[in-house]
């Protein structure tokens, strides 16, 4: 048996999912478009990252979720369903309750600190004082309520054997993936706003049950699947013009930046209403994006990735930790830098940087080998 059967691919893209988070909401400080909804937005905004947020955001958490798919499909197979279970309680529903209190505290402190040395102060602290009884939000947790969320019917469904096994297969045929899913995200995301946002309610929210639990389940059929991986590599160029085509139309039909007011009433109600007379257009270039833009990024993830080295497990190990604190630590990084003269490009740098070395740091001395390492990665056993 081979002594490295271990699919390190699969690590890496995780990671990659995650850390792209800490890009991604870097960004949304520099994006005019996301201006009047990010809590450290800067007075200095560049077009760019406009770009750079809406792509990253079309496919990071959906790559995400193949990915946990795949590993409970993996899991499943290795034990059983009732160790799935207790090992998804574990170590997705117990840090969400454990960090969601937590991460509300350390939020109100630090956009309490925001709010007291930012000059100007970002348009988003003006919606906080109208808000009186804001909607409560998972923040940037609300991926572990979801997958858990995921996790669960997929448990019921093992344990019931409502749909046999066949039904795990079924999610990688061309099929699904041609026409079951493009029409599953396209009706999933109808009535959502664009970009579609976060499902960051406590109480479930079915679109993402279509959306996320889609490239879920994906997941799943690619585990049962793994030879037909390497076939999907000779599309590898046709996706990339399809991704193009797409990308320009969904760039071409995106909205102007929300204003305060739509922020306001946004807060109030707990979504962005979806308007515009080219939504149902828009809606269909998005979810062609987040597709192939997926499936591109996994190909070459599989291709490229698969791979160890000490320093990518060590980034792979810690990425869980660095991304549960990775908020609030840039808002503790760009709320200062709002006060200075530095070029934009070199304050997304910094924001960057400094909070993956925060992340890194504060997980060799706070999180590796100690309760919290376990709770999050589960207990390593030492090597001879």
């Amino acid at each position: 048996m081979n002594k490295d059967s271990r699919l390190h691919y699969i690590d890496n893209l995780r990671s990659l999912a995650l850390l792209l988070g800490i890009v991604f909401h870097a960004a949304l400080a520099y994006s005019p478009f996301f201006s009047n909804i990010w809590f450290t937005a800067d007075p200095s905004t560049y077009g760019l990252f406009d770009y750079i947020t809406h792509t990253l955001h079309l496919f990071r958490m959906p790559l995400f979720f193949i990915i946990a798919g795949f590993c409970s499909a993996l899991l499943i197979d290795k034990s059983s369903n009732a160790r799935f279970l207790h090992h998804r309680s574990k170590h997705i529903l117990l840090p969400f309750i454990v960090f969601l209190p937590l991460s509300f505290a350390v939020y109100y402190h630090a956009l309490s600190f925001g709010a007291g040395i930012a000059n100007p102060i970002p348009p988003i602290f003006a919606v906080f004082k109208v808000i009186k009884e804001p909607v409560v939000s998972t923040m940037h947790l609300w991926f572990l309520w979801n997958l858990f969320q995921f996790c669960l019917i997929h448990w019921l469904l093992k344990t019931t054997d409502l749909l046999g096994n066949k039904f795990d297969a079924l999610s990688v045929h061309p099929l699904f993936m041609w026409v079951v899913l493009p029409i599953a995200l396209t009706f999933s995301l109808m009535g959502q706003s664009i970009p579609f946002p976060a499902p960051d309610k406590l109480t479930p929210q079915l679109w993402s049950y279509g959306f996320y639990g889609s490239f879920y389940w994906l997941g799943v059929g690619l585990y049962k699947k793994q030879l037909l991986i390497w076939s999907y590599h000779k599309y590898l160029w046709p996706l990339i013009l399809g991704v193009a085509i797409s990308l320009t139309g969904y760039f071409s039909l995106l909205p102007a930046a929300p204003s305060l007011d739509e922020v306001i009433a946004a807060a109030t109600t707990g979504y962005f209403a979806a308007a515009g007379e080219l939504h149902v257009l828009h809606v269909l270039s998005q979810g062609l994006s987040v597709i192939l833009l997926t499936a591109i990024t996994f190909l070459l993830g599989h291709r490229f990735l698969n791979h160890q080295s000490k320093l990518s497990r060590s980034i792979s190990n810690a990425s869980y930790w660095v991304y549960l604190i990775h908020v609030p630590v840039l808002i503790y990084i760009q709320i200062p830098l709002i006060n200075t003269n530095l070029p934009v490009l070199v304050k997304f740098i910094v924001s960057v940087v400094v909070t993956l070395l925060i992340g890194q740091i504060s997980y060799l001395l706070l999180v590796k080998n100690k309760w919290l390492g376990a709770l999050l990665n589960g207990r390593r056993t030492k090597k001879r």
